[in-house]
């Protein structure tokens, strides 16, 4: 009996990781600090899913995005199409921005909706590290705000 319960631990946890790690070549991850859902403040329920942007590339070298809520076992993934880029230098009254739209094709692992939305991403070079705001507007026009920083980015000796 034991044997059991420990080979379907091992099994469910297999399966669960299987899920969460796509073949894909991780460019970026952004940890969510603060979240807004059609300008309502949802920062609480995404710190305690421990969410998170991540982008990639799949096997065929397409670039896409995910919403990771890992602490939930929930996520949005899909591929990014239309892209667009803009960058800004550094002036002496602001920091070097990068600024990215594109097209989100994604679906929902928990409720398989698909749907197509529009994302902004602005990237902000700051002395500690590499600050973002992403807008995402669905199809049904709902608008979501996330803001925090680049994983990896902050150097904690400039506090």
């Amino acid at each position: 009996m034991d044997k059991f319960l420990i080979f379907t631990i091992f099994f469910y946890f297999s399966v669960l990781q299987n899920a969460f790690s796509q073949d894909q070549k991780t460019v970026a991850k952004f940890v969510i600090s603060d979240a807004r859902l059609n300008k309502l403040d949802r920062t609480e329920y995404y710190l305690k899913a421990g969410a998170y942007i991540v982008f990639y590339f799949d096997n065929d070298s397409i670039p896409c995005m995910a919403n990771v809520m890992p602490n939930k076992k929930t996520q949005s993934f899909g591929k990014l199409f239309a892209n667009k880029h803009k960058g800004e230098n550094a002036t002496c009254d602001g920091y070097a921005a990068d600024y990215f739209s594109y097209k989100w094709s994604y679906k929902n692992d928990y409720d398989n909706k698909e749907g197509t939305s529009d994302v902004n991403l602005v990237k902000i070079y700051k002395p500690q590290g590499v600050i973002f705001t992403c807008t995402i507007i669905t199809e049904n026009l709902d608008v979501l705000v996330y803001k925090g920083y680049l994983e990896g980015s902050i150097d904690f000796s400039k506090f």
